[in-house]
């Protein structure tokens, strides 16, 4: 049987956003967002319950927590993730909550090499804390690769389209699997409206299992341009930024670096194939050159 009350903890942000309009434009759940005591968020579903809380007031979040079936965490802020998890894990087992879908949307870190791969240790931590916890209260991790749209827009995917330059990976050929946005946000739903089927299991979704060849292939078909190609080799950038964290150098372009290295060179997490939970979880197919014709015109 489908849940109907729902709490989405961080309903802003780059995933949030998408999830809650989700969640609220289903028509299928009540919902509750609880965010922390000075966030700004203001849903502009008005039927939407907010809750402002300090997430180490366990009472407060325990009584923002009461009376629902499953909390969806969508929290963006990786080096507070695993202390807050934490904590609405604790309130929600407690509150008598069934269901927790966990902030480990992305790459693929319940099968090996990503279940060792220590860039994402927070993910880590908290998938950890929750198959501790199962006998108390289950759990989904929903799986996605690198979220396709925003990742092509902000150049994640190493592509600059103002600038019609592309950064390929030791030539751009491995394929990896990536999911759009929208469809990671009607995954979350998908699963809540077939709770069952899911339980303390992760959930492998994808709109797209392409290289950064085939991704320029079309983009330069949508835009009329060629794009300038600069290749970086992966196992080098892996390497190099490996060594800088084991330093301690903890900058974003370390921690990014190292990611990348992760979705695109030969120790990949993000890359499982076709087959997996995508049509189980329902969905909707997208078209590759659709999509990347949206983020041009955007």
């Amino acid at each position: 049987m489908a849940y109907t009350k729902i709490v989405q903890v961080g309903a802003g942000g780059n995933l949030g956003v998408p999830v809650h309009k989700a969640l609220a434009s289903s028509g299928k759940f009540d919902i509750t967002v609880v965010g922390r005591k000075d966030s700004t968020f203001v849903s502009p579903f008005p039927d939407v319950k907010v809750v402002k809380v300090d997430f180490s007031d366990h009472s407060a979040l325990v009584n923002a927590l009461k009376g629902n079936e499953a909390v969806v965490l969508t929290l963006g802020d990786l080096p507070t993730l695993e202390q807050n998890s934490k904590y609405i894990i604790d309130a929600a087992i407690e509150a008598g909550v069934k269901r927790v879908i966990p902030s480990e949307f992305g790459n693929d870190l319940v099968h090996l090499p990503g279940s060792t791969q220590q860039v994402f240790r927070p993910k880590l931590q908290v998938a950890k804390y929750l198959k501790e916890k199962e006998n108390e209260i289950e759990w989904t991790i929903i799986t996605t690769g690198p979220f396709f749209d925003w990742g092509l827009q902000v150049g994640f995917l190493g592509f600059d389209i103002p600038n019609r330059k592309v950064f390929l990976f030791s030539g751009g050929t491995s394929r990896s699997n990536f999911t759009t946005l929208p469809n990671i946000a009607q995954a979350v739903v998908g699963v809540l409206s077939s709770p069952t089927q899911f339980a303390n299991r992760d959930v492998r979704v994808h709109d797209f299992y392409v290289s950064q060849q085939e991704i320029k292939a079309v983009l330069e078909e949508v835009t009329g341009d060629s794009f300038a190609v600069e290749d970086i080799d992966v196992a080098k950038q892996e390497e190099t930024t490996s060594a800088a964290l084991a330093r301690g150098e903890f900058t974003l372009e370390n921690i990014y670096g190292l990611i990348k290295a992760y979705v695109f060179g030969a120790n990949s997490s993000a890359s499982w194939g076709e087959n997996d939970d995508t049509e189980a979880v329902g969905l909707p197919k997208k078209d590759l050159k659709t999509v990347i014709k949206e983020v041009v015109n955007a």
